[in-house]
């Protein structure tokens, strides 16, 4: 196969692979719990117009995240209505621009070949396939993580000021997306590289004024105004979520959720199941290293690929998401060893890269991804069709559901005891199947209406009898 062909196979297979993530992005809910945790909070700043504090709650400010995110998906819904597809694009987006610049690189480095299969690797392994679709802030993050890497890249090797300053940008973003931790991911593999290579002359030379100059711009604006609107802010933020989340494992600080405590070094367990299925070709990158003027560049990518899931081997509190900015690195290391073992033959890549998309696709056909039993969306359109004929509230006892609030436009409200119920009207009660086993009390006249996703779905009206239990909670008033 010669190279014009295999090239307009790359961008055949890209193009396929992209087009089925983006055609999926709306037909299945959001899932419980992040996802429709962030989609909620993008919702309420979008129903609220407070494009400066994200709201955890109604009147309950949400300190552990920038907004950057929340901007997008809530701008997105603006435009596009309040759907799956509008919260889900600008992850889509945030990835088909990672991949021209995975591409650009690739292409400048080494060749177009090299640069299509990176963005091929990067598309559809699983995390890149999940992130390229998803209500999260790691898109953002791994975003101008990889402006600021290839910025410093051009800036350092070709000397290219204006390029060096659009990787400042990508830092500010960072710190507008998930805050100082884009500045530790940034310095470790850039730092490193320059002392292995003996390149300070170089770093020095780099437009560190008006790149600072440009960094601030973009992200101090915000941080002032979130403290002078939501005082306490950055102290939760910057020590809470940057250095206690780090370091201790079982953090009781979190205001918005539980610590993710593992056992030091799961972050490598995380990575290949990240690159995976490419992660099973991981070895080919041991053999045939390139010589030269290659070296050089292998050796920034060796050490942008490492920097993150070293940083977090020693972390307390970790996610798989977190290694999403490293991937870019691995897929361009991949790719340049599969040229180089001339693996990079049409059925082989291929064959790899549809493998994930493909399967994904089936479940999303076979509705596997509207059966998870956390995501409320069927029970919420039950109960909205059930209040046209019977107004009433729909209650949550003793949790929360994000997917449930978003679906309701944040009418649903979770009660903590069944004192707190309305006395003398109709209202719904979500149960879930599990919790059966505690009956309601013989006060209520409950009639099932539905059963989604592990859920009934009650409409009940207290007896006249007995308002009087509803209004003490003492079942023998």
């Amino acid at each position: 196969m010669n190279g014009a062909l295999r090239v307009s196979v790359l961008w055949t297979v890209l193009g396929l692979i992209l087009s089925l993530r983006l055609a999926g992005l709306g037909v299945y809910p959001l899932m419980d719990t992040s996802e429709a945790r962030y989609g909620e909070m993008a919702r309420k700043m979008l129903e609220l117009n407070d494009w400066i504090t994200p709201m955890f709650d109604y009147g309950v400010p949400f300190w552990g995240k920038p907004p950057l995110s929340f901007w997008t998906q809530a701008l997105s819904m603006h435009w596009l209505g309040i759907n799956e597809f509008a919260l889900r694009l600008p992850a889509w987006l945030m990835h088909l621009v990672s991949c021209l610049l995975i591409i650009h690189l690739g292409r400048r480095e080494r060749s177009l070949a090299v640069g299509l299969l990176a963005a091929i690797i990067y598309s559809s392994c699983t995390l890149g396939l999940i992130a390229s679709g998803v209500v999260l802030t790691d898109p953002a993050l791994s975003l101008g993580l990889l402006l600021a890497y290839l910025g410093f890249w051009y800036g350092i090797v070709h000397g290219e000021r204006s390029a060096a300053r659009l990787g400042f940008i990508g830092l500010g973003l960072g710190l507008l997306a998930k805050g100082p931790l884009v500045l530790v991911l940034f310095a470790l593999p850039a730092l490193a590289w320059v002392a292995y290579q003996q390149q300070w002359r170089q770093l020095w030379r780099l437009p560190w004024f008006s790149g600072l100059l440009l960094m601030s711009l973009v992200a101090i604006p915000w941080y002032v105004l979130a403290e002078l609107k939501s005082p306490g802010f950055l102290d939760y933020f910057l020590l809470g979520e940057h250095w206690k989340r780090y370091v201790i494992s079982e953090w009781s600080g979190d205001l918005y959720g539980n610590a993710h405590a593992k056992p030091m070094g799961t972050i490598w367990l995380y990575l290949l199941g990240a690159l995976f299925p490419w992660s099973l070709l991981l070895p080919l990158l041991f053999w045939r290293r390139s010589a030269g003027q290659g070296r050089a560049l292998q050796g920034f990518l060796w050490c942008w690929a490492l920097a993150t899931p070293v940083f977090f081997s020693l972390a307390g509190n970790i996610l798989w998401t977190y290694v999403l900015p490293a991937l870019p690195a691995w897929a361009l290391l991949l790719a340049e060893g599969l040229t180089r073992w001339r693996l990079s033959r049409r059925a082989f890549v291929g064959g790899f890269a549809l493998i994930l998309p493909v399967l994904a696709l089936l479940l999303v056909l076979e509705g596997s991804l509207e059966q998870r039993p956390q995501n409320q969306r069927d029970l919420v359109l039950a109960w909205q069709r059930a209040n046209v004929g019977q107004p009433g509230p729909l209650f949550y006892l003793g949790r929360r559901s994000y997917s449930a609030e978003f679906y309701s436009a944040g009418k649903v409200r979770r009660i903590d005891a069944l004192s707190q119920l309305p006395t003398g009207s109709v209202f719904y009660l979500a149960r879930r199947l599990r919790d059966l086993d505690s009956a309601l009390p013989a006060a209520l006249d409950c009639t099932e209406l539905a059963q989604a996703n592990a859920s009934l779905l009650l409409r009940c009206q207290p007896l006249p009898e007995s308002l009087s239990f509803l209004a003490t909670g003492n079942p023998h008033s």
